[in-house]
């Protein structure tokens, strides 16, 4: 059996290789798994497998949801402060696993406690808030 290397690739490295030579190799009904054959820096053959999350989709329509839902509501609304307790933790998104363990997860174990409000504050990160408007400090 060849022995088997791992190179990472960037998204743009992913994107240059044509949807046609994507061929699905099986799928359960969380994930689905792509393998294309590909040729490499210095004209050698290689397989790239990609990891598809089906649920992202499905998370991505709840997070939309609760967005309508909360719209207008106060940031607290329905949460123990409401009903004279203190101050609750709030809700305030939903991060599909692929993206949270190659995004955020590297960041908080090195130290970084704050990535993670940061990065749901940022716009192009929107859709993965459960509310509309700014984020509390």
């Amino acid at each position: 059996m060849p022995s088997r290397t791992e190179i990472p690739l960037t998204d743009d490295d992913v994107r240059n290789i044509p949807t046609s030579a994507w061929r699905l190799v099986r799928q359960n009904e969380a994930m689905r798994y792509w393998e294309a054959d590909v040729e490499l820096p210095g004209g050698s053959q290689g397989t790239v497998a990609r990891t598809e999350y089906l649920e992202s989709d499905q998370l991505l329509s709840m997070n939309a949801d609760l967005r309508k839902e909360r719209s207008g509501q106060r940031y607290t609304a329905g949460m123990g402060s409401d009903k004279s307790g203190n101050m609750p933790m709030v809700h305030t998104g939903q991060i599909p696993l692929n993206v949270y363990y190659q995004e955020i997860a590297p960041r908080i174990a090195a130290g970084d406690r704050d990535f993670l409000r940061w990065w749901l504050r940022q716009d192009r990160n929107a859709h993965f808030r459960t509310r509309d408007g700014s984020l509390r400090t």
